[in-house]
């Protein structure tokens, strides 16, 4: 059986967060983005390094992305309750990105 490799462009745009835990969950919980997350939101990992913190990795599908979330939902927000603390440091499209897919059939 012959096994193809399959390489694609992928155009996406990364940017992490650390907040302290409480923080975290506050924004996590009133931006909906584990109870609904937004349609341009590829891929999200978060951690707790042991500190008191989150660390956040999250992936757009463009920078045109993260700004349409801004507008529908951080921007209400932000109003209401003013800037968080922490925000996320925006790392722009990555240079390579590697992403197992297992073989699907024989």
């Amino acid at each position: 059986m012959l096994a193809l490799q399959i390489i694609q462009e992928v155009m996406v745009f990364v940017e992490t967060i650390t907040q302290p835990t409480a923080e975290w969950r506050y924004w996590t919980g009133r931006l909906r983005m584990l109870d609904d997350p937004p349609a341009a939101l590829v891929a999200s990992i978060a951690w707790e390094p042991g500190d008191g913190t989150i660390t956040n990795v999250n992936v757009w599908d463009s920078p045109a992305a993260v700004g349409d979330f801004y507008l529908e939902r951080v921007r209400a927000i932000v109003e209401d309750d003013g800037e968080p603390e922490h925000k996320p440091i925006r790392h722009g499209e990555p240079v390579h990105v590697y992403v197992r897919c297992e073989q699907q059939g024989t």
